[in-house]
């Protein structure tokens, strides 16, 4: 692929004699572009870079592979990558109508066929592909954090495989009110104190599982299962929205669940909401 160098004169420890075992995914933290970063790297004293930067459109060079960038320092470390013996792919980010940040599908995309190259020019193992949080505990990059099964597909798509349920692009304004929608439910009907900023987060799936819908009798009987049953009508389902989680419900979830590949057993946990707002 096509990369533009743009190298720091500054932002990085010259070596000339390291071993690459690692690749450490970033995002920005902000909103910018790959020569944005470049521009801001290039010659004042930041005390941190990336050797990569990715945007929509091309991929910046600002450390060269040889030299040691400054992405992933720490006092306390959970795996083995270190600054000294890995590169790091900065992806950068635009904000979403919550005012979250997120990556799009194209920078992602992008970052993939990067990540790609390096893997195979320097023999490093799927298994070294970690996050900036699988080194230090910092929450970066934050889509791929509070979204595990995003940073999953990720790997996959190293390794060439085919991703269904990929959640790059559900991180659009629709998907954002479909979740409010469910947030502000589940405050309402349980009291659950979640904040309404359309992103389904640890704290959602926790009260996703914690208040799981299944057929019982007597039926429950909420606005819970009312917005549950409209999301199964959107994905194809043709229920009476009559907020009873009966029969008609349950079997219409397990539909959904043997076609989404997920655990086919009527149960409305965490993993089947998730994919139900999608």
């Amino acid at each position: 692929m096509e990369i533009i160098k743009d190298i720091t004169n500054t932002n990085k420890t010259v070596s000339n004699n390291r071993k690459i075992e690692y690749l450490v995914m970033h995002y920005v933290g902000a909103v910018s572009t790959a020569r944005n970063n470049a521009s801001y790297f290039k010659n004042t004293y930041r005390g941190a870079s990336a050797h990569y930067f990715v945007d929509d459109n091309e991929v910046v060079q600002v450390v060269e592979d040889k030299d040691i960038a400054w992405h992933c320092g720490n006092d306390v470390y959970y795996c083995g990558a270190r600054n000294s013996n890995s590169l790091s792919i900065e992806m950068c980010c635009y904000r979403m109508s919550n005012g979250n940040l997120n990556i799009t599908a194209d920078t992602e995309a992008r970052a993939v066929e990067l990540a790609k190259e390096l893997i195979k020019k320097y023999n490093i193992p799927i298994e070294n592909v970690v996050r900036h949080y699988d080194v230090t505990r910092k929450n970066c990059p934050a889509p791929m954090v509070s979204d595990i099964e995003r940073w999953n597909n990720f790997k996959k798509k190293l390794e060439g495989q085919d991703v269904t349920g990929d959640t790059t692009n559900n991180y659009n304004e629709e998907y954002e009110k479909r979740v409010k929608n469910w947030q502000d439910t589940m405050n309402l009907d349980y009291n659950c104190g979640l904040a309404i900023d359309g992103s389904f987060g640890p704290a959602c799936r926790a009260a996703a599982l914690k208040y799981y819908l299944y057929y019982k009798i007597p039926t429950t009987k909420n606005e819970h299962v009312k917005v549950i049953q409209v999301n199964l009508n959107r994905h194809g389902a043709n229920l009476d929205v009559d907020r009873s989680f009966g029969p008609a419900t349950e079997k219409a979830v397990k539909d959904f669940q043997r076609k989404h590949g997920l655990t086919v057993d009527g149960y409305v946990g965490s993993k089947t909401t998730a994919e139900l707002l999608k």
